[in-house]
This record gives structure tokens, C-alpha cells and sequence, in this order.
């Protein structure tokens, strides 16, 4: 009997869902253009006081290659901290209590799904779990979201001073043409023009410039430390991401997944070191 469209749907979606899902082998190193294993990837990256892990939030193979590359650097002896694009200041404390080991799974899944809720725990379980088991500090890094969303409505010039007052001192928010043509390349459903996109730009834009700062405020407070971001791959990326806004002479070295517009064709090495291949 022929299979109904539904069902071959279904069998569809099963498959796709199962190949996104594997493992990713390989990456190309974009200083030569050359394919190598992610073995080779990791060892080059291991001397540098920040590595951005770029992904697709919902991609499980790009956490589990996450998981793999903060394994490795543990076995190399780094003294490691994770910075995290998915929780905010506020949620600090809780973090430090869960990387202590202080706090039951149960309740600290409670601040992840308050803090990230349209992502399933279990694509950062893995990763969460390995920062309480080897003691591994996470830093909060990303802006507070009610600020976020003012400036998305009205723009950075509209923040009150009680809401700047919130955010690391001397942020400015505000945006180049370049940073708007940056935006364009990678969101275009947010539209392309007028005072609504400038403000959508703005408002990533601030979380850039407030993840940077608690990049360089935690390095600042506790040298010797190596950084693994966490974040996606346009907060990531070296162009209009969080490494362009970071301050002094920190080493930074770049993961990304393909997001677009960046491909094999196009990256450069003003976007990131490394281009993960992914094989659908």
C-alpha cells in the first residue's frame, strides 16, 4: 500500500531531524582553505584566552561539538570558565551555586528554561552538567531582555536612565552603516530600511557590546583564565559580532557553524578561524 503524504512527511521530518543531529568530523581552516579534522581544529585553538563556539541554537550536533571541544581543553589542563549567551546578570548567582554543585538539576532547570525558554534543556544539558561536575564557572553574559526589547521598540536613545543605570557603563548602543549593511547580510526578515530595522539593529547591537564587557570584566577579574563562549553564530562571528566589540589586547580565536550568509566561498578570516562542515 502507498504511504500517505502525512506519513512520508513524517519520515521526512524523522530523517532530517536524525542528520542534523550527527556528529560533526570536519572544518575548514580558513587562514589556507584547507579540510581538517576536528581533532586538528582543537589542538590549534587551545592557546587562546578567548574561543567563540558560534552555533545554531537548535543544532544538537553544534553543542555536542561544543561539549568536545571544553573536554579537551579540561584534559589539557586549562582552567576554564564558559561564557553563555543564554543567561543573563540576573541569573549569576544561581549559576555559581550550580557549578559548585550546591544546587538540585530540578530546580537549577527552572533558571534555564526562565532564561533561554524556547530552547529544550536538553540541547545544553550536556555542557551544564560538565561545569558542575569539574567545578567549571559560567558566566551570564547576555544583556537584560526587557532592555533588549525597549531598544528594539525605540532605539538606544530612548532608554531611560534607571535602564542605562542596569547596563555595564559606556555602553553605547548605537550603530554604523557598516553594522546595518552586516545586519542586512544575515537578517533579512527583520526588513531592510527605516527607523523599526535601525532599532532591531540597535538592539542587537547592545547585546554585543553587553556580552563583551562581561568577557573582558570576568578575563579582567580573574587572569589566567581561558573563556569558551557560547553564543550564536551571528554574536560569534568576527564582523558585527561580540570579538569586534571586545577592549584591550585580548586573544580571540573563532568557531562558526555556516550561517548566512557565510559558506565555504565566503568566509574570511575577518569572520572566524574555523568554518564548521556539516553534512546536511
Amino acid at each position: 500500500m502507498p504511504i500517505r503524504y502525512p506519513a512520508k512527511l513524517l519520515l521526512f521530518i524523522l530523517l532530517a531531524a536524525q542528520l542534523c543531529g550527527c556528529s560533526i568530523t570536519q572544518a575548514l581552516r580558513v587562514s589556507d582553505r584547507e579540510r581538517v579534522d576536528v581533532k586538528t581544529m582543537i589542538a590549534d585553538l587551545s592557546d587562546t584566552s578567548v574561543l567563540f563556539l558560534g552555533e545554531r541554537h537548535d543544532a544538537s550536533a553544534h553543542h555536542e561539538l561544543q561539549l568536545r571541544v571544553l573536554e579537551a581543553l579540561k584534559a589539557q589542563g586549562k582552567d576554564l570558565a564558559i561564557g553563555m549567551e543564554m543567561f543573563e546578570k540576573v541569573s549569576q548567582p544561581a549559576l555559581d551555586a550550580w557549578s559548585a554543585g550546591k544546587v538540585p538539576e530540578a530546580a537549577f532547570r527552572k533558571v534555564y528554561q526562565w532564561s533561554w525558554r524556547h530552547i529544550p534543556w536538553d540541547m545544553y544539558s550536556d555542557i551544564l552538567r560538565f561545569a558542575r561536575d569539574n567545578h567549571i564557572p559560567i558566566v551570564a553574559l547576555n544583556a537584560p531582555r526587557d532592555i533588549v526589547q525597549s531598544v528594539a521598540r525605540g532605539g538606544f536613545a530612548s532608554l531611560s536612565g534607571a535602564e542605562l543605570a542596569e547596563l555595564p557603563p559606556d555602553v553605547d548602543a548605537r550603530v554604523t552603516d557598516e553594522f546595518l549593511n552586516f545586519m542586512r547580510g544575515y537578517s533579512p526578515s527583520h526588513g531592510r530600511s527605516g527607523d523599526g530595522f535601525r532599532n532591531i539593529a540597535e538592539a542587537q547591537m547592545l547585546r554585543n557590546a553587553v556580552m563583551a564587557r562581561r568577557v573582558n570584566d570576568y578575563l579582567t577579574a580573574h587572569p589566567g583564565k581561558v573563556m569558551v563562549v557560547i553564543a550564536g553564530g551571528a554574536h560569534a562571528r568576527g564582523i558585527g559580532g561580540i570579538p569586534s566589540e571586545l577592549r584591550g589586547n585580548l586573544e580571540y580565536r573563532i568557531v562558526l557553524p555556516p550561517v548566512p550568509p557565510l559558506d565555504e566561498e565566503s568566509v574570511t578570516l575577518r569572520d572566524a578561524d574555523y568554518l564548521l562542515l556539516e553534512r546536511f
